[in-house]
């Protein structure tokens, strides 16, 4: 009977943590226990985001963006940084609750790369991003032009 208690209380403290786990975004907490065999297995997931990856160069005379995102620091064609869609991005004429935060992209081969949201990009679609074309050859060929990805904060 103690032993089932303590496995409650457990699970209970470890459902609290992981709520407070706030850095990422809606962090989804699956509890599952069989506390008459003494076993309690706790698994969280996180948020991963399909979409299509494009590429545009933020120095290129203001055509594709220009040397300020929208999120503010200066951007150059070399920097690791990403544009968000607009759908996530939220209001256009404000600087987003994302502006600055970490994303870790994966390519169609499985190749990763790790940015910054630092720009929007409202042509793109939801889930999707643009990317500066340092970011994006560590993902694919500038040649392809568009690339798959699956994307998630950091």
């Amino acid at each position: 009977m103690a032993r089932r208690k303590f496995m409650i209380c457990m699970l209970v403290f470890a459902f609290i943590v992981a709520s407070w786990a706030t850095p990422l975004p809606k962090i989804k907490a699956k509890l599952s226990a069989n506390v008459k065999a003494g076993k309690a297995r706790i698994s969280l997931s996180v948020d991963l985001f399909s979409g299509l990856a494009t590429w545009f160069t933020p120095n290129k005379g203001g055509i594709e963006g220009g040397p300020l995102g929208a999120c503010g620091p200066r951007q150059s064609n070399d920097d690791m940084i990403v544009a968000l869609n607009a759908a996530q991005y939220g209001d256009m004429n404000k600087k987003s609750k994302h502006c600055g935060r970490k994303v870790l992209i994966t390519g169609p081969t499985g190749k990763k790369a790790t940015a910054v949201i630092n720009d929007a990009c409202p042509g793109c679609k939801k889930n999707s991003l643009d990317l500066t074309p340092v970011v994006f050859k560590k993902l694919g060929s500038l040649n392809t032009g568009i690339l798959k990805i699956k994307w998630k904060f950091i």
